[in-house]
């Protein structure tokens, strides 16, 4: 599972494909006369896009790079990300956060079951601190990759670890520029 495997021409027809699929969805409800369900959609597709150069402004280009092929390199996985940005400069954060979700990633996903929807939950708040939450579905009381793990830029707090549930959260330790 290694994101750097993936191609240009990966990505691209990945993003091709997914449009086209949007497109459609988008005309299927306008034919059949669901003019709210396709604005719904709409403003869907439009805060991902939103999403997608805001975590770019503030500086996590390399995170968003991850989050964007998430789909190609995790396809048994769901990833939905929320992102509220109030402030920026969180650049000097970016390499040490996308290798704390990849090695997360990476250490939950032989665990998934397959007959279990799996989503991956990521919330990138940029208050005066830069944390993000993060959540993951299924069994994962007896996971402890969490406490195992430091890291010099974050601090790194469970907030939940039961069945049905793992949640935790990063918070940089200094403030945002």
């Amino acid at each position: 599972m290694n994101s750097k495997n993936i191609s240009i021409n990966e990505v691209l027809r990945h993003s091709m494909h997914d449009y086209l699929n949007n497109m459609h969805l988008i005309q299927m409800n306008l034919d059949m006369g669901r003019q709210e369900e396709a604005k719904q959609l709409i403003r869907m597709y439009s805060q991902k896009c939103a999403q997608f150069f805001d975590l770019n402004n503030i500086g996590l280009l390399k995170t968003n790079e991850w989050l964007q092929t998430f789909p190609i390199t995790y396809g048994h996985m769901t990833l939905e990300v929320q992102t509220t940005i109030e402030k920026y400069g969180a650049k000097k954060y970016d390499t040490a956060l996308n290798g704390i979700l990849d090695q997360f990633v990476q250490s939950i996903y032989p665990r998934l079951q397959g007959y279990q929807e799996q989503i991956l939950k990521v919330h990138i708040s940029s208050t005066e601190l830069l944390e993000i939450l993060i959540e993951v579905q299924g069994d994962w009381t007896p996971y402890s990759w969490i406490d195992d793990s430091g890291n010099e830029l974050f601090n790194m707090e469970r907030l939940s670890n039961r069945e049905g549930n793992l949640q935790f959260k990063l918070v940089a330790k200094e403030r945002l520029e």
